[in-house]
């Protein structure tokens, strides 16, 4: 994508606040210093700068004096943080296509983020990175991209698989036992890299039976955070799916545990339809896009899952009267 301001879902900041309250924090405090609303992180399909995202990690750290925050954030975490990104993991054959699948998605919700397979001599190195200065400085976005990366083989490999070897980018902390503890392996710190590292053959494999919980765990989520609200449940399912080019009624049901027949049922009980809950999806979404001076017609063609601009640009009108280049004009007049 084009943007030169990265955002990253407000979902990879699930279970913050509570870490925070945990840990003696002033979490009030921490927020406004890192310039984010508790409003902002709780809702997790919101797209937030990264930089502020880094900040706030890097805050939390310090004032909670937990040089390892991030791995304790990760901890706590999920497949669900990843939302319907991780059902489409769950739809691999082998590990090694979940991976590829989950690479291939991950930057429509972490723009700044990479993920690299490299096969060497054997072994595969999994490698994450972010080309901007702000993350080249975080100890805890390295920590937490790289446990999120961890947690993500993890699922598709069994709870009990460990990597051969961690590398951090991060300067060694001063108790390193966390580190070790929670990848189950050595962790070199200081590295021209940060990644797992693991046997080839491990690509190979079937995927785990514990990937089955993932869809679960997404229900359960959207369910509790979303009680009794169906439509909501559904548009935050959309929302997450629209980058993938995979946004169907098929698709958001299997996300949310339904037939596609019940998804309709349900939908129709409420007055509405698919198209009429993705088009109101889409449309809200474009008009925030927009607002981002930064943000290019191709960059929010993609990230509403349109095939190409034209699209976009016929739907934009039918919305709106108007197209996306004359809304914009009109908004930064």
């Amino acid at each position: 994508m084009a943007t030169a301001v990265p955002l990253i879902r407000s979902s990879l900041l699930a279970e913050f606040p509570a870490l925070v309250v945990e840990l003696g924090g002033n979490l009030e405090e921490i927020l406004e210093e890192a310039r984010l609303s508790l409003e902002q992180i709780e809702q997790p399909t919101l797209l937030i700068p990264f930089d502020k995202q880094v900040r706030l990690l890097q805050i939390a750290a310090q004032q909670c004096s937990c040089e390892h925050f991030a791995l304790e954030l990760a901890r706590r975490q999920d497949m669900a943080v990843f939302g319907a990104l991780s059902i489409l993991t769950v739809q691999a054959g082998s590990v090694g296509h979940a991976l590829q699948m989950f690479g291939r998605y991950l930057h429509y919700s972490v723009q700044a983020v990479r993920l690299e397979i490299r096969e060497q001599g054997g072994l595969v190195f999994f490698v994450v990175d972010s080309p901007f200065v702000i993350a080249a400085g975080s100890d805890q976005f390295w920590d937490h991209a790289v446990a999120l990366q961890c947690t993500v083989i993890r699922m598709v490999c069994g709870d009990s698989w460990a990597p051969r070897s961690t590398f951090l980018r991060r300067a060694e902390p001063r108790e390193a036992g966390p580190y070790s503890r929670y990848f189950r392996c050595a962790v070199a710190f200081g590295s021209d890299f940060s990644g797992l590292v693991f046997p080839q053959e491990v690509l190979e494999r079937p995927i785990s039976g514990a990937i089955d919980a993932v869809p679960q765990q997404l229900q359960q989520y959207l369910r509790s955070t979303y009680e009794g609200d169906f439509l909501e449940q559904v548009r935050r399912v959309i929302n997450s799916l629209l980058p993938t080019h995979n946004c169907t009624a098929a698709s958001v049901a299997n996300c949310m545990g339904y037939s596609q027949r019940t998804l309709q049922r349900k939908l129709a009980s409420e007055q509405t339809g698919f198209q009429q809950q993705l088009d109101k999806v889409r449309s809200e979404l474009a008009i925030s896009y927009l607002q981002e001076p930064l943000f290019s017609l191709t960059d929010i063609t993609e990230l509403l899952g349109f095939a190409e601009s034209g699209v976009f640009t016929r739907s934009f009108k039918r919305w709106f009267g108007v197209t996306p280049s004359k809304w914009r004009s009109r908004r930064f007049a």
